[in-house]
């Protein structure tokens, strides 16, 4: 975001949903015609090797017998991408005792459209998932200073640690030329930095 101000002045007065930008391994589980996937950032993994933590969480959340559901219910075929966090990964800076994620997306496979913020909620409501902790609303109306003041505070999930940051979001999903795709925002919190010398 520190990046972006022209970005930032074009779409000054629209309401953004904010998120706390969690530190954790990136993931994704997706269901695409009757085919189960779960993903790095990277790298498509092995769903039997339980040794990855990535495949052992996606078990233990059943997250394949519930996106099969939720496709059932919806009529399309959907993706979660998500936070990985937890013992062993990033330094477990939420203290957290048992790896565990937290969802920032969820996509629509057949269209390959993301959802706007509250179809998102509510799907993840229905499939008993929890989402990247949810900051409320912003109206952009700040310059890229006052945004990095605004990344700093402590985390929702361990109020004895430094955020990593902030990530803003139009409520209704928007593309900007300029950034090259979906209009999005992150602020990284200049206290986390320095605490974990990033």
């Amino acid at each position: 975001m520190q990046v972006l101000e022209p970005v930032l002045e074009r779409h000054r007065g629209k309401t953004f949903y904010v998120t706390e930008k969690l530190d954790g391994t990136s993931f994704t589980a997706f269901l695409r015609q009757e085919q189960f996937g779960i993903c790095s950032r990277n790298l498509w993994m092995d769903e039997t090797d339980e040794s990855n933590v990535l495949v052992r969480v996606a078990r233990g959340m059943k997250l394949e017998e519930k996106l099969r559901q939720a496709r059932d219910r919806l009529g399309f075929d959907l993706a979660v991408q998500a936070e990985v966090i937890g013992p062993g990964i990033q330094k477990n800076k939420y203290a957290l005792p048992a790896a565990t994620l937290r969802v920032f997306n969820v996509l629509n496979v057949d269209a390959f459209r993301l959802l706007d913020h509250g179809a998102m909620l509510e799907v993840l409501g229905d499939l008993g998932l929890e989402s990247v902790p949810q900051l409320g609303t912003v109206v952009l109306n700040h310059t890229v200073d006052e945004l990095v003041v605004f990344s700093e505070g402590m985390s929702v999930l361990n109020p004895r640690v430094q955020r990593e940051g902030v990530v803003l979001r139009p409520l209704v999903e928007e593309h900007d030329e300029d950034i090259g795709g979906r209009l999005s925002f992150k602020a990284i919190n200049p206290k986390f930095l320095l605490k974990y010398d990033e």
